[in-house]
């Protein structure tokens, strides 16, 4: 090898390990990013019958368009890594309800009870409602930094005790905590959706949120909105509202 060569070589490699270096050190502390300040949360899901596309939710797969039956859901968290979602079909509860790794879902003359250590995407927690919350990050994805766009924090969210490649890409802002948005993938690494969390309020100092859900397809087309109405922060709800037995 001449000595240009060996120079032209050693250059580039000096380069690599700056540019890494330097990524190293963009990549924010995942804390001063993600939010521990909502211990406790309830608010009140609304469909948005007129921005409501039913047709391309059936085109998006899976339950979609019946999800987005249910007009009304109560939302219910609780730190750490508690959530409960109830609706109601014709006077009849539709109730799911997750408490660590363990999940319920209850339907009239039907409850099913599993645990879902091994699927974190089963679970359901802050992060759908757009919130970066510490709690979930911790049990159920492993927070990747990307880059920073457009004053954004880009992060891949890996699923945590499984081998499931699904995963999901979500644009954070760091100044709130809120996911601005997010792109699902599945094991493929196919688009599936996106969700959109936009009207973000500050309902207590430093706490953040907002209040309208949008998912997108994977054809770039609206498929339904959500108003979140009548929410509360951090008064307290009682354990047992998140019983699973």
């Amino acid at each position: 090898m001449n000595g240009s060569a060996y120079k032209g070589l050693t250059a580039a490699a000096v380069a690599a390990v700056a540019t890494i270096a330097v990524a190293a050190l963009a990549a924010p502390e995942i804390n001063s990013v993600a939010t521990n300040r909502i211990h406790d949360l309830t608010a009140t899901m609304k469909v948005v019958d007129k921005e409501t596309n039913y047709e391309e939710l059936k085109r998006m797969g899976g339950a979609f368009a019946t999800t987005y039956r249910l007009k009304k859901m109560d939302v219910e968290y609780k730190f750490p890594d508690k959530a409960r979602f109830e609706a109601r079909i014709l006077g009849q509860s539709v109730l799911l309800v997750y408490n660590g790794d363990m999940k319920m879902s209850k339907i009239p003359l039907r409850k099913d009870i599993r645990n879902v250590s091994d699927q974190p995407g089963q679970k359901q927690s802050l992060m759908d409602l757009g919130i970066f919350s510490r709690d979930y990050l911790t049990s159920s994805y492993r927070p990747v930094y990307q880059k920073t766009e457009n004053g954004l924090h880009v992060y891949k969210l890996e699923q945590r005790n499984t081998d499931n490649r699904s995963h999901e890409i979500v644009y954070v802002n760091p100044k709130t905590s809120v996911i601005e948005k997010k792109f699902s993938y599945n094991g493929d690494n196919k688009l599936t959706k996106e969700m959109r969390f936009r009207n973000v309020k500050e309902f207590s100092p430093g706490v953040w949120l907002p209040t309208r859900l949008e998912i997108w397809s994977q054809f770039g087309k609206l498929g339904a909105v959500q108003n979140l109405e009548n929410m509360q922060v951090n008064k307290g709800i009682a354990d047992t509202r998140f019983d699973i037995s």
